[in-house]
């Protein structure tokens, strides 16, 4: 084969995987904000996470934390989340089992829009969850519904 031949098969393949994969990438970056998802993997938050203690975060200590995460945030118990639950009194902007960063990510108002599915301006738990799940399956690159410190601190969600 002659260079050129190969340097234009490269170049072809190359344009075809970026024009294919840019809606994937796209997509990806909908997931969270820059700044969720940069609060969400700091260390500090996988040992939040890590109920065991073995350094590792499965898919069961991630939705028993999100569970409590809801749970803090649903005052009338609805088993859904409105506006005033979800971005609380200025007091009580950080919640207790989480760091105050993520707590403040986490509660904005463009956070609840991403989580809720349906768009009737409540998150069940169900669509919180959902959501969470979402997220661990985007983190877990070894598909072995666990993530390690690499895949819990990988870039990604969209963070900068």
């Amino acid at each position: 084969m002659s260079t050129q031949f190969k340097l234009a098969t490269l170049v072809t393949g190359t344009l075809l995987f970026a024009a294919t994969s840019a809606p994937l990438l796209a997509a990806d970056a909908m997931l969270s904000t820059g700044g969720y998802a940069h609060q969400l993997q700091k260390m500090e938050m996988m040992k939040m996470l890590d109920a065991n203690g073995d350094h590792m975060v499965t898919q069961a200590e991630a939705d028993t934390y999100y569970s409590n995460i809801f749970d803090t945030l649903n005052k009338d118990n609805d088993d859904s989340l409105d506006a005033k639950e979800w971005a609380g009194a200025s007091k009580e902007s950080k919640i207790d089992i989480a760091t105050g960063g993520y707590s403040r990510e986490l509660r904005s108002m463009k956070m609840m829009k991403m989580m809720d599915a349906d768009s009737n301006h409540l998150v069940t738990k169900e669509e919180f969850l959902n959501y969470h799940r979402t997220l661990f399956a985007k983190l877990d690159t070894s598909n072995d519904q666990q993530l390690d410190a690499q895949e819990w601190a990988a870039k990604v969600l969209g963070n900068k």
